[in-house]
């Protein structure tokens, strides 16, 4: 890719991996980590997560993301939540 911008390289945003990127918005941060937009919006306030206001939009900084979660994809959480709820089936 060698730092070309998307729309250039022909690739889509989605193709990009997440550690690459510079930031996401509030919508996919709270998907991400498994919590409400609000909160996401509460963290960004307090300064717990680092983002910026661009065109209107908060942008939320992958890198402190990635520190808020612990660099743990959403998935392993839900996965152990999985196996909780069938242990606890008779």
């Amino acid at each position: 890719m060698g730092g070309k911008r998307p729309e250039v390289t022909g690739k889509k945003i989605g193709d990009i991996p997440l550690d690459q990127r510079f930031g996401v918005t509030v919508q996919f941060a709270a998907q991400y980590a498994g919590i409400s937009r609000s909160s996401i919006y509460a963290l960004l306030a307090a300064g717990d997560l680092d983002g910026r206001v661009i065109a209107g939009r908060h942008i939320v900084e992958v890198q402190s993301l990635l520190r808020l979660c612990g660099e743990a994809p959403r998935a392993k959480r839900e996965k152990e939540t999985a196996r909780l709820e069938e242990s606890a089936s008779p």
